[in-house]
């Protein structure tokens, strides 16, 4: 049980975080690219994968995971935090209204990592398992934070 208020109170530390920053409003991300001195290189452009959007500020790639810049596919995600517990192999979910936990479900071994799909369509549970063959990605709806199917891979 310390284990576990541990990373509880690291949660409760990170949303406080994330609220503080949800506060600001527009950040200076979201100002468009300064224009280049006279003379300078300007910025090239990203190359991204094929049905990834363009980048908006080559100078940024941040720039549009700002407040009230996110893409229009997180609308309806619920607003979680998703917390890896490598103890027990379970991925707690914690409301950030209410700082309590909300679910917990089992994953794969040793999960590291939530991290999200550059789509931002999936959130996906890095299973390492350290020092084995047999880790995973537990992939999560961010709409009904539920788990689905593990996809089992070497190395995540």
């Amino acid at each position: 049980m310390p284990r576990f208020r541990t990373i509880f109170s690291s949660a409760r530390r990170l949303v406080a975080v994330l609220a503080s920053l949800a506060c600001v409003g527009p950040l200076q991300a979201q100002q468009p690219a300064p224009a280049a001195a006279p003379g300078a290189a300007a910025t090239p452009a990203v190359s991204t994968v094929p049905g990834m959007p363009p980048v908006s500020n080559p100078s940024n790639l941040y720039a549009d995971a700002v407040a009230g810049r996110m893409s229009a596919s997180v609308n309806g995600a619920l607003q979680r935090v998703y917390v890896p517990n490598v103890s027990s192999n379970d991925v707690y979910v914690i409301d950030p209204a209410t700082l309590k936990v909300v679910d917990k479900f089992k994953v794969g071994i040793n999960p590291q990592h939530v991290v999200p799909s550059w789509d931002l369509t999936t959130l996906w549970v890095a299973n390492n398992a350290e020092g084995r063959k047999d880790g995973s990605l537990t992939p999560i709806d961010p709409l009904t934070g539920k788990p689905g199917k593990p996809i089992p891979v070497d190395d995540p």
